[in-house]
Parts: C-alpha cells; structure tokens; sequence
C-alpha cells in the first residue's frame, strides 16, 4: 500500500477531491484533516471575489436601477455612448 498527501487551497476543494478519490474502485481509504489559520484568507477566482466585495458594501449601491438588463444595455449599446 503507498500513502499519498495532497494539500488543498480550501475546505471547498478538498471536499470535492474526497468525494471523487472515494469513487475511485483503488483507493482504499481517505483521511481528511483541516488545518485552521487565524489569518485572512484571500478569496479564490473572480465570483468569490466580487461575491465578497458586494457583501462588504452597503446595499445602496445599485438602488437607482430599476431593470438591470435595461441598464446593462444601454452601457454596451455602442451607438448611444459614442
């Protein structure tokens, strides 16, 4: 038997890598154990990101905008920016 250890950037991940090494027919067990850090951490990929920013701000940010696809449009139709 050959022991494997893998470190994974969050409890996100390494519960999705558990799941798939478990349906693995050769993979015989799987330890899972989470090392806690009292520091920051920084959000991984873009929605997380943008996700936390707007959870951080007030709610009043886009109160003016009564249809969002109406207001998207108009800030890439082009012919009315130009």
């Amino acid at each position: 038997m050959t022991t494997l250890t893998v470190q994974v950037d969050n409890e996100e991940n390494a519960a999705l890598l558990k799941k798939m090494l478990k349906a693995l027919s050769f993979v015989e067990d799987v330890n899972f154990s989470t090392q806690h850090s009292y520091l920051a951490e920084e959000p991984r990929g873009t929605y997380k990101k943008v996700k936390e920013v707007l959870d951080n701000t007030d709610n009043e940010v886009f109160r003016d905008i009564d249809d969002p696809s109406k207001w998207q449009s108009d800030l890439r139709d082009e012919w009315k920016n130009n």
